[in-house]
């Protein structure tokens, strides 16, 4: 039986040329990897400019916006296609990979910086997703032969992206309080990928109009009520401790601590130092739980005469519950409930073998960031 002509050109072997090609494509993703790293490493040291940067890039993306709507996407592919826009298209694809590539890694550490690092707290999630897209788009013959090529995975890729910029450079370079940018990157980004990654007469179609009227209601709902879930990014806790008893005479920030007993809780405070490029947008709230119950709700004062943002709350006694055994924690929360750091440590009842209000409060280490 003779073999189809579809069957036989699949079965030709891949020239030589296009092998050579293929690996040097390989090796300029390795290079296109490195420089993420480098961009990564600038996003970490350079916040004071994150503002100006963000901003240029965000520049960037109406151009991205253009050329994937006109140029790039797969609407735009003819058989025909003639070399001179054939080059077009291929040297557009380049620089919206290097666009995905600065922005992806841009993202991450300011990202990283603000997320919970624990399972107590979920608001991690984004950051491995965003250092996958990262890696994803060095990665040029999986980018250029699949993920430019699904119209449903490169509109997931570019709402990600969309949604963390806006979440980040409202607040960071136009002053927006983090709930309000959380919700307008809610609102903005259905319609953004419908108007990329569809044609518009689908768009504004009857059906088109409801699908992207429902996906904004479900995100913007789904960020309304998960806020804690997403990290107010570029606003970080860099430091923080539980303090007890007499305060030090200069204490800023109390050294950590871990395990205590319940006849040494005088005195109780928390203390968080909030960073923030700009300045601080939102106000600070310190939430007191005991067994994951809410005890009170707190409006920290800054101290005076500390380096940086330093807020302090204390838990007077008649807060104290009867029974103070148990796990409690200080959650240092926005006005608006967005998570931006935790401290915890353990009441323990007195043991037989330790002397009466033994404490574990100077354990190196001990009270981590979670």
């Amino acid at each position: 039986m003779s073999s189809k002509p579809g069957e036989a050109a699949a079965a030709a072997p891949v020239s030589r040329l296009r092998r050579i090609m293929q690996k040097i494509w390989w090796l300029h993703s390795f290079f296109a990897l490195g420089f993420g790293v480098v961009v990564m490493a600038f996003a970490r040291k350079g916040l004071a400019h994150a503002d100006k940067v963000l901003i240029a890039l965000g520049a960037s993306w109406m151009l991205i916006f253009v050329a994937f709507r006109f140029i790039v996407g797969p609407a735009n592919r003819r058989p025909d296609e003639r070399f001179v826009k054939k080059g077009v298209r291929l040297v557009t694809n380049y620089v919206i990979k290097q666009m995905y590539q600065q922005m992806f890694f841009f993202l991450v550490p300011l990202y990283a910086s603000s997320a919970m690092w624990s399972f107590a707290s979920w608001n991690w999630w984004i950051v491995p997703l965003l250092l996958l897209c990262a890696v994803l788009s060095t990665m040029d013959l999986v980018f250029d032969n699949f993920i430019m090529e699904h119209r449903i995975i490169a509109a997931g890729m570019y709402g990600l992206c969309m949604f963390s910029v806006l979440n980040l450079l409202l607040p960071l370079s136009f002053r927006f309080p983090h709930f309000v940018a959380l919700m307008m990157a809610a609102v903005i980004t259905p319609t953004a990928v419908a108007l990329l990654s569809y044609p518009l007469r689908s768009v504004f179609s009857s059906r088109g109009l409801v699908l992207v009227a429902l996906c904004t209601v479900i995100l913007a709902a789904g960020c309304f009520m998960g806020r804690q879930f997403v990290p107010a990014a570029p606003m970080a806790m860099s430091a923080g401790g539980i303090g007890h008893g007499t305060p030090g005479s200069y204490e800023c920030v109390p050294g950590p601590l871990v395990e205590t007993t319940p006849d040494r809780l005088d005195g109780l405070r928390c203390v968080s130092e909030i960073t923030e490029p700009g300045g601080i947008k939102d106000d600070i709230v310190h939430v007191w739980l005991h067994r994951g119950k809410e005890l009170a709700r707190v409006s920290p004062s800054r101290i005076e005469g500390c380096r940086g943002h330093v807020l302090r709350s204390q838990l007077g006694t008649a807060a104290l519950p009867t029974d103070r055994t148990g796990r409690w924690q200080c959650r240092i929360e926005t006005d608006e409930g967005q998570l931006v750091g935790l401290r915890s440590f353990l009441v323990k009842a007195e043991s037989k073998e330790s002397p009466a209000g033994a404490d574990a409060g100077s354990a190196p280490g001990s009270d981590s960031q979670i």
